[in-house]
C-alpha cells in the first residue's frame, strides 16, 4: 500500500500527524525537499515543504527565526533586504529546506569562517512522536543552561523528533568578494599549503580543496581594501610553497565556486565524506589516489583541507537495478580501505549517495564505536518505537 502523504502547514499540523501515526504503531518519514537522500519506506510520509512561513527577523538583534520548511536561499533572499543572511553554504541551497539542513547538520566551503548549523542555531522548536510540541534556546546567542536540544538536533536524520522552526545568528552581507585560486601539481603539498593560509594572519570565509587539476580556492568576502591586503598577503604564501595563483571576481568567481558544487554533486557515483585531523588530510588524500588508481575508478575531490573535511565522488556506471556490479564492488572495497585507515586516525567516513548496490555492501557510515550505547539511550528517550525514520540510523 503506498504511504500517506500529510503536508502540515504548522508545528501542530505535524504532532498531530505524529500521535496519529504513534497510536496506530506506523513508521513515519520526514520528508522536505530530498536533496540529500532517498527517503525510506515507511507507512507515513509527513512532507514539510508547505511549512515555509513566517520568517521572523530581529534585524537589530542579529537573529531570525525560520520555518523548516523553507528553502534557505529563500529565506535568505529575505533576511539580505536587512543585508544580513544565514551564513550556510550547503551543497543545491536553491532547495535545501532548512530541516533538511539541520537534520543532516550540512554545510559547504564558507563551513571554514562562519561554522556548521550546529555552531549558528541558538533555539528550535520540535514535534514529538507522542504529539506534543517542544521549544528549546531563545533569541539570544548565551540562552543555554544545561541539555541543548538545539544542538543535538544537528545531524540526528530526523530520528529524534521533527524540526518545525529554527531559530539562528545571523551575519552582516559582505560588501565585496574575491577568491585565490592556487594551482600546484603534488595534492599532499595543496593540503600543506591550506594549512599554512589557516595558519596565516588572514580570514578567509573558505580554503577550499578540489582535484583533479589540483586547486586550492581560497575566498575573501569583506570590504574591497580588505579583501586586497589579505590577497595580497595569501598570494605571498602561495608562492613560498611552489604554487601559482591567480585572483577572480564578479561572475568569473561565481561561476568558478558554482563548477566547484557541481563537480561532486551534479554528476553521477558515489559521494563520500571523509572527516579527519587537519594535520591527517595529506596522507588521507594519499591513500584516495592510491586506491582509486589501483581500482581504475575515476574521483573527484573537494573540501575543507583546513578542517579535516574531504569530499569525494567516486565515478563509474551504476550496476543493474538490485544487483552487486563490478563497479559497486570497486567502490565498496575503496570505502572499506577508506574506513580502516580514517578510523585509525580517530576519523570517520560516510556515504552521503550511492546505488542501492553501494549502500548495501558497504552501508552508510561504518562502525559506530564506543558512542553507540548513548546514541541509542538518546533514541530510546525520543522515539522508544523506533517510528522516526528508520533505517537511517547508524544501527538500522
Amino acid at each position: 500500500m503506498p504511504a500517506q502523504v500529510f503536508e502540515p502547514t504548522n508545528a501542530a499540523g505535524v504532532a498531530a500527524a505524529l500521535q496519529a501515526a504513534s497510536n496506530d504503531g506506523l513508521s513515519v518519514v520526514v520528508r522536505g525537499a530530498r536533496t540529500k537522500f532517498t527517503p525510506p519506506a515507511s507507512d507515513v510520509v509527513i512532507a514539510t515543504t508547505k511549512m515555509t512561513t513566517p520568517i521572523d527577523h530581529v534585524a537589530g538583534d542579529l537573529v531570525a527565526t525560520v520555518p523548516a520548511g523553507a528553502s534557505l536561499d529563500a529565506v535568505n533572499a529575505v533576511l539580505k533586504r536587512e543585508r544580513q543572511w544565514i551564513p550556510l553554504d550547503p551543497p543545491r541551497s536553491h532547495r535545501a529546506t532548512i530541516g533538511g539542513i539541520i537534520a543532516t547538520n550540512d554545510s559547504g566551503p564558507r563551513r571554514h569562517r562562519f561554522g556548521a548549523p550546529r555552531d549558528l542555531i541558538i533555539g528550535i522548536e520540535i514535534a514529538l512522536v507522542d504529539g506534543r510540541t517542544a521549544k528549546a534556546g531563545g533569541r539570544v546567542v548565551k540562552n543555554v543552561a544545561g541539555y541543548d536540544l538545539s544542538k543535538l538536533m544537528c545531524g540526528s536524520l530526523g530520528t529524534l523528533a521533527v524540526v518545525t522552526n529554527a531559530t539562528f545568528k545571523l551575519s552582516p552581507v559582505a560588501p565585496f568578494s574575491q577568491t585565490v585560486v592556487a594551482t600546484l601539481a603534488d595534492l599532499r603539498k595543496l593540503s600543506d599549503l591550506a594549512l599554512a593560509l589557516a595558519d596565516a594572519p588572514v580570514s578567509p570565509s573558505a580554503i577550499e580543496l578540489q582535484s583533479p587539476p589540483h586547486r586550492l580556492l581560497v575566498r575573501f568576502e569583506t570590504t574591497e581594501g580588505a579583501a586586497a591586503a589579505q590577497t595580497t598577503i595569501a598570494i605571498e604564501i602561495c608562492a613560498t610553497h611552489g604554487a601559482t595563483s591567480n585572483v577572480i571576481t564578479g561572475q568569473a568567481e561565481i561561476d568558478a565556486w558554482r563548477a566547484h558544487e557541481s563537480r561532486i554533486f551534479s554528476a553521477a557515483g558515489t559521494v563520500v565524506k571523509l572527516a579527519v585531523l587537519p594535520t591527517d588530510v595529506a596522507d588521507m588524500l594519499s591513500a584516495i589516489q592510491r586506491l582509486t588508481a589501483a581500482a581504475g575508478v575515476e574521483c573527484a575531490i573537494s573540501g575543507r583541507g583546513a578542517l579535516g573535511i574531504v569530499l569525494v565522488r567516486l565515478g563509474g556506471d551504476p550496476p543493474s537495478p538490485g544487483g552487486f556490479g563490478e563497479t559497486s564492488s570497486a567502490h565498496s572495497r575503496i570505502i572499506g580501505e577508506l574506513r580502516r585507515d580514517a578510523s585509525a586516525r580517530r576519523g570517520s567516513v560516510v556515504v552521503l549517495s550511492g546505488s542501492e548496490a553501494v549502500m548495501r555492501e558497504a552501508g552508510r557510515f561504518g562502525p559506530i564505536g564506543d558512542a553507540e550505547p548513548v546514541m541509542r539511550a538518546v533514541k530510546a528517550r525520543f522515539d522508544p518505537h523506533h517510528l522516526l525514520n528508520t533505517g537511517l540510523a547508524p544501527w538500522d
